[in-house]
């Protein structure tokens, strides 16, 4: 056997955007679908029947090879507005506490450092709790 036959169940959910759970590996597609049919009826999976999904997977390969990024929640000052106006924007983390702003910005807004600035950020203490806001370009 020089491959497997991964089952998914994936759902879009209003709290955390998709929902994908791994169900189970199987020797082959039939397998696969024997599991479908013992699962469609259970709680959850009858209310999203269309949600099972069959991935065919070779062995002994990378699967995932770019790495994965860090994206955190930034509070950016904007610019323009006559008073201390804060939006929270996302924002990678990068290598030596830098940060790479991500886009996009409204169009009726200007940000202090728009997306694909690096900048430094520090952990201030706001009225709601601590935020991690952007002070400088890197």
């Amino acid at each position: 056997m020089d491959h497997v036959f991964l089952l998914h169940h994936v759902r879009e959910d209003d709290e955390y955007g998709e929902d994908a759970k791994l169900i189970g590996v199987y020797r082959s597609a039939s397998a696969a679908e024997q599991a479908i049919g013992r699962l469609s009826s259970q709680p959850g999976f009858s209310d999203y029947p269309q949600g099972f999904q069959i991935g065919k997977m070779p062995l002994d390969k990378d699967h995932w090879e770019e790495g994965f990024v860090r994206i955190v929640g930034v509070l950016m000052p904007l610019e323009g507005e006559g008073t201390d106006v804060w939006r929270a924007v996302g924002a990678q983390l990068l290598a030596g506490d830098r940060f790479e702003i991500i886009g996009p910005m409204p169009d009726d807004e200007v940000w202090r450092y728009p997306p694909g600035s690096i900048v430094h950020c520090e952990i201030q203490q706001r009225e709601d709790g601590e935020a991690l806001v952007a002070v400088a370009r890197a």
